[in-house]
């Protein structure tokens, strides 16, 4: 889009006025509450921010790369700084844990700062009702029953009102972007953990695969250098083995397959064997790991579901209250005016005894 600032400054001088030049700064703000909402706000954008942008590492289950063979110091200068594209698995515990105690300290900061505000609320609401009751014999005797509110009392009241609705709003504003932040990291956990438990099956089948072409191959060695062969022992020894069913059948046919293998082989098949109850334990440790994780995490997000169902019934109530507020207003104008109009019992007390106080002491004046 092309820059349009110098025709807009002709057209302002025609009219003999000129662009601010100035830039708009933003003021601060004296509210507390605000300033700590900003701040949980800001540390839950971060937070937001942060996993968005580790997500593909985070939920990458490629191998760690290999390092560079020139050393780090003769990259340009100028190259801005790679994306991290690997996290190893303490690395991700490490950011779980982390963000877990960022989730439950951010709730914590907007249940204190919700039950900050109700302090205040309760704490306004009772110097409003001792500054105005002072003032309910005054308004008798001005005319106006002692049930009734002053315009001043009811527009504090609406006043506190809107201050309330805002504030509640700001509250169920915050509490539902936790709410979004804490789906953020489940759903990157429960993605890692899917899979986590797919690479651990794969494993395990390659594993299985290699361990039965290893089979073969040796079996097809040993049939071509003896007489006997693998293969022909396996024809008719090997079906009596497995269709006998016994035990002690199974044992013999275990230490016939013992004895055609070399220490070698078997060494390397209890290698493997090895390796695959260490990768199906590490992946049940992760999947541990994973669920306890997932399940803090569902009981925040319960507890802030919870906050907010409140939240949102407070708001609903104190709109209603403010325009029940604003409906007082009008009726209290009202009733202010009529009673300007019509004549005090108090007043009229007040002049008749003034005028019969008057009228003694001219009596007694004169006899």
């Amino acid at each position: 889009m092309s820059n349009i600032t110098p025709t807009l400054n002709e057209l302002l001088q025609t009219h003999n006025t000129h662009c601010n030049q100035h830039p708009l700064t933003r003021s601060t703000t004296p509210d507390e509450f605000l300033k700590e909402a900003y701040r949980i706000n800001s540390h839950i954008h971060s937070l937001t921010t942060h996993l968005l942008s580790i997500r593909r590492a985070y939920l990458s289950t490629s191998p760690p790369p290999r390092r560079a063979a020139h050393p780090p110091s003769s990259r340009p200068p100028h190259n801005p700084p790679q994306e991290t594209t690997y996290l190893s698995p303490s690395a991700r515990d490490a950011i779980d844990a982390h963000s877990q105690t960022l989730l439950r300290d951010l709730a914590a900061s907007i249940r204190q700062l919700a039950s900050a505000e109700e302090i205040r609320r309760d704490t306004a609401a009772r110097l409003s009702a001792k500054k105005y009751a002072k003032g309910v014999l005054g308004r008798w005797a001005a005319g106006a029953s002692g049930g009734e509110k002053s315009a001043e009392q009811v527009g504090e009241e609406g006043r506190r009102a809107a201050v309330a609705v805002h504030r509640d709003s700001v509250l169920w504003y915050l509490g539902r972007k936790l709410e979004g932040v804490g789906e953020v990291q489940r759903g990157m956990m429960e993605r890692r953990l899917e899979r986590e438990v797919e690479r651990g099956r794969s494993v395990l089948y390659k594993v299985g695969g290699g361990v039965g072409a290893g089979e073969g191959m040796d079996g097809g060695g040993m049939s071509g250098g003896g007489g006997g062969g693998l293969k022909e022992r396996a024809g008719g020894e090997g079906r009596n083995v497995y269709r006998g069913g016994g035990g002690m059948v199974e044992d013999e046919g275990r230490r016939e397959i013992e004895q055609q293998l070399s220490p070698e082989q078997l060494q390397l098949f209890a290698r493997e064997n090895q390796d695959m109850l260490k990768q199906y334990e590490d992946t049940l440790d992760q999947v541990r790991t994973a669920e306890r994780s997932m399940l803090e995490i569902s009981e925040l997000q319960t507890t802030l579901v919870q906050n907010l169902d409140i939240q949102t019934a407070n708001i609903s109530q104190l709109v209603s209250d403010s325009f029940s507020t604003t409906d007082n207003v009008g009726g209290g104008n009202k009733e202010l005016k009529r009673a300007t109009e019509r004549k005090s019992t108090a007043r009229m007390v007040f002049w008749a005894s003034c005028g019969l106080c008057g009228f003694l002491v001219t009596w007694d004046l004169i006899f």
